[in-house]
Parts: C-alpha cells; structure tokens; sequence
C-alpha cells in the first residue's frame, strides 16, 4: 500500500500563496469595497491573526458545547422518554427529515444574506424552542418543534463546517502549514468539546431523572431476555415498569436546567464569535448573484449538482451509515438494551464513560492522522464498528452484570469519534472549492441516516435492525476503498516551475466554477486537485497532498 506521508513536502514549505501574499494583500479588495460577511456587524480585519482564528474556533467549539448538552441529553432520551405511539422516533425522524431537506436550500442562502456568525446565533433559538416542547410533549407540540428544529440544525451545522474550512485554509496559509492537516485538527478539537455534551448531559438527565422506585415488583433477569435486547420488537415488554415515564415535575425540571444551558450557549456566540473577514467572504460570493431568487434556485442547484461528482456519490452510502450508527446507539441501545433491562434512570449513566472515550479520541484523531492519513483512521474505525456490532449479536446481558452496558458501547464511539471529524475533514479535502455544497451533502446525507434508523424504529426488532446496519457499514467501506484508490490513481506530487497563469482543474469537476488559478487562496488545498489536460511543466510550483 502506497505511503500517506512520503510524498507530502515538509511542514515548513509554504504553498504557492505564501510566496505570492504580498502581491496577494496589495490586490486584495479593501473591507469598504467587499461584501461584509455580517452586515449588521462591522466586520473583522482582513489580517486577521492566527490567534484569533484559533479563538474563534474555540468560541464555537465551546457555544456548541452547552448547546448539545442540552440538546443531546433530551435527543438521547427520545425513544424511552415519549415511548406512547412512538412519539419520540417518530418526531425525531421529521426533524431529521427537515434538517436534511433543509440543507438543500437554506445554508448557502443564510450564509449569503446573514452572514456565517448570526446564521450560527439564530439557529440556536431553534433548538431551545425544541427543548421547551419537550416539556409538554404532545404531538401538536412535538411536531412543529421538530421541524424548526431540524431547519436550524441544517442551516448551523452546514455554517459550522464553512466556517471551520474557510478558517483553516487561511490559518494554514499564514502558518505555511498542510491545510489537510490543519483542517482535520480544527474538526478533531471541535468533535472533542462536542463529544464531551454527552458526558455531562447524561450526568444531568441521570441526576435529575434518578427515580428508581423503591416497592415496585421488578421483573426477572429471563422475563427481561424475552422483551429486551436483541429481542425487543414492537409491542413486547408492555408489563416492564423499566420503561415507566418520569412525573411531569421531573421532566420540567430537566427541560428547564437545559433551556438555561442553551440560552447561555446563544449569548456567548452573539459577544464572542467574530464575523468572518470582508473579502474572505466576498471571495465565497462573488459570482453569486444579489437577487433572493436567483440566488435561491443557484443555491439548490449548486447542492443537487454537486452530487454529480462520482467521489461524492461513492461516499453517500458510508455517510448515512454514519447517522445511522449514531441513532442506533441513542435511540436502540439505549431503550432495548439500558432502559429495558435497568430502567430509564440508568441511560445517562452508561453513556458516561463511552462519551468520554468519543471525546479523548476526537481529540487525539486529528494529530493522529497528520501522521497515518485519513485511510488508515477509516479503516480502525470500521473495525471497532464491526467487533461492536458482533458483540451485540453474541451477547447475553443480564442485570447482575451491569459493568458490561458501561463497556461495550465504547467500542462504537470510539469509532463514531473517527467517523463524524474526518469525515467532515474528507469533504474538506475532497471538495475544496465548493465548502457550502460540499457540506451540506455531507449533511443532508447524514441525516438520511438517522431518518431511516427512526423511521423503522417502531416496527422492526432490534435484530434486523442491527443487521441492517452491519449491511450499510460493509456496502460503506467497500464504496470508501474505490474512492481511496481512485484518489491515489489520480494525484500524485508535483513540483515544476513554470508560468504563473496555470490552472488546476478537479478531475470529477469540468465546469467553470470549479476552475481555479495556481496562487490563488486555494491553492495549497487541493487534496482532491489533479493535473489534467496541461503539460505538468506549465504549472507553478504545487504539492499534491495524499489521504
């Protein structure tokens, strides 16, 4: 197998922009003749430091932080907390179901007009209005949250990524460093901090939530074989006072400490979060158009053309694996293996130390990889997937062995860890002239993953749906393998000197807009790049980055 790090030049070697910035910087737009990113905010700087891009990407981290505590600790409790019709799979599957059909249209808008700060700040409104319905969870309730919700996930998830990537083009610029490598240690410091809301949401829903009953006739360790597990399928366990829902006077006490954490996540990303640089923004935009409706329909057509690209259709099916994963283990473990078997009160407890384990390996996975590549990261990843898929199939819980609901799910965010941060960062390099298209596929294929894991959730056992996810994680990796190897077919290192007018042209892309000038802003940032059509000696000096 070929090497991941041979061919790359040392950290210390500037791309081709770094000897141009000079010349770059003299012909850049002033902020007064660009379109500011936030029009409602004076914007930052063009010169912005590399210490304040690193602030700005730990401001975000940190407001995502109280956010999805909040959010990810009422999410993990979906399926057992609204159990009555389903309510809770089957609301969760609409918010999905919005958040993905919202990523077709509005983020590249809302960055557009709002600017990527108060698209970011605005959506955590929606997420509090979701948390809010879940104190009185009816359907008429439950439903229109979940929508909202899912557009304001779409639209901050999607500004997240464009963000970080626009970020961390410039920072490796200016630091002269691999953009590859320090767009995949961006992503791993903010999966990191993600990571963690499950560790402290789950201490809060567990605090709040302990309530075990005390004279309860509690069913047998064989009763519970029979309903649970592996076996649990629709309509079984209905005598299992496990699953009994908390009184309303816990549940809004819960909903309530989780609105004050998600307040407090959108005061800090208002004061805290700078907009992003004038002409870094006008860059973004300035062949987009200014009408509302021409912009609409260029956005759509930008994010359903993207999925032309034979990469981007070879990674779709590894992509809704990695919702699904996600779902299976939030909404399936924890109500056919932790809630039926111990109760519900027990659910944030056994996620604690699996969270963590998701937060140490986030971290460490963006360093990681500068040295192995991405490749390899993937490969690790489906190997944990897989041995904790199989020990689901051969295991046997029981209650006098609780220890082992604590273990096993580590296996599977050990992998998720790898899975969510570089695959962000795969998109990345894979894509990057188009970040707003790219992710919001990366995004709106995500969460056909959790939508198809919720959407069968009531009617299926745990069996076939484990099965059923084995299937997506094989049929993924296999698709990944021919996009590695067409990868590593079609680049290779470059270096010649030659005129400074060239131009790299993406393989998969033969359109204008995915054209672009050798010293320009990405250049250093074409992992996906190749040379096609032009004699290598009419380029400029230009690494080629390996996966």
């Amino acid at each position: 197998m070929p090497s991941f790090e041979k061919d790359l030049p040392p950290l210390d070697q500037k791309p081709v922009e770094m000897a141009q910035q000079k010349e770059t910087e003299k012909d850049a737009p002033s902020v007064s003749d660009s379109t500011s990113d936030d029009h409602s905010v004076k914007p930052v700087a063009s010169d912005m430091t590399e210490k304040r891009i690193f602030k700005n990407v730990l401001v975000i981290c940190t407001f995502f932080f109280l956010n999805f505590i909040s959010y990810g600790g009422l999410a993990s409790l979906q399926s057992s907390l609204h159990l009555e019709e389903g309510m809770g799979v089957i609301t969760s599957a609409i918010g999905f179901a919005s958040l993905a059909l919202s990523c077709l249209l509005l983020p590249k808008i809302a960055m557009r007009f709002v600017g990527h700060k108060w698209v970011m700040s605005i959506s955590l409104i929606g997420y509090i209005f979701w948390m809010a319905a879940n104190g009185y969870a009816v359907w008429a309730t439950m439903i229109p949250a979940s929508i909202v919700c899912g557009m304001c996930g779409a639209t901050l998830w999607t500004t997240q990524g464009a963000y970080f990537a626009i970020m961390a083009k410039h920072y490796a610029a200016k630091k002269g460093q691999d953009p590859r490598a320090v767009t995949a240690l961006f992503f791993g410091i903010f999966f990191a901090f993600f990571r963690t809301t499950a560790v402290f949401g789950s201490i809060i829903s567990s605090t709040i939530l302990n309530q075990k009953p005390e004279n309860q006739t509690q069913p047998s360790n064989e009763q519970l074989s029979q309903w649970c597990g592996l076996n649990d399928c629709p309509n079984s366990g209905s005598n299992n006072t496990n699953l009994s829902s908390p009184s309303s006077t816990t549940l809004w006490t819960l909903v309530g400490v989780y609105i004050g954490i998600g307040v407090l996540a959108f005061i800090i990303s208002v004061v805290f979060v700078d907009a992003v640089p004038a002409d870094w923004a006008a860059a973004e935009y300035q062949n987009e158009s200014k009408d509302m409706g021409k912009m609409i329909a260029k956005s759509l057509m930008a994010t359903v053309l993207h999925m032309r690209h034979l990469r981007l259709l070879l990674l779709i099916p590894i992509t809704v694996y990695t919702g699904m994963e996600q779902t299976f283990r939030d909404a399936e473990y924890t109500k056919s293996f932790v809630s039926c078997f111990l109760g519900i009160w027990m659910i944030g407890w056994c996620l604690i130390p699996s969270s963590v384990v998701n937060a140490v390996a986030s971290l460490l996975g963006g360093r990681i990889m500068k040295y192995t590549g991405l490749f390899p990261m993937f490969c690790f990843a489906f190997c944990m997937d897989l041995a904790y898929q199989v020990t689901l199939i051969f295991w046997e819980p029981s209650v006098n062995e609780e220890h082992w609901f604590f273990l096993i799910p580590c296996l599977n965010t050990l992998a998720d860890a790898i899975w969510l941060a570089q695959m962000s960062a795969l998109y990345g390099i894979l894509f990057p002239t188009k970040f707003a298209a790219a992710f919001s596929n990366y995004n709106f294929w995500k969460s056909c993953g959790n939508i198809i894991e919720f959407a069968y959730s009531s009617y299926l056992c745990t069996s076939v749906k484990l099965y059923i996810l084995m299937g997506f994680l094989g049929l993924g990796m296999a698709l990944l393998i021919i996009v590695y190897v067409k990868y590593m077919r079609q680049t290779r290192p470059v270096e010649k000197q030659a005129l400074p007018s060239a131009t790299v042209v993406d393989n998969d892309v033969k359109d204008k807009q995915d054209v672009f000038t050798v010293g320009s802003e990405n250049a250093g940032f074409t992992g996906s790049a190749v040379m096609d059509g032009v004699e290598p000696s009419a380029y400029e000096t230009v690494s080629i980055y390996r996966l």
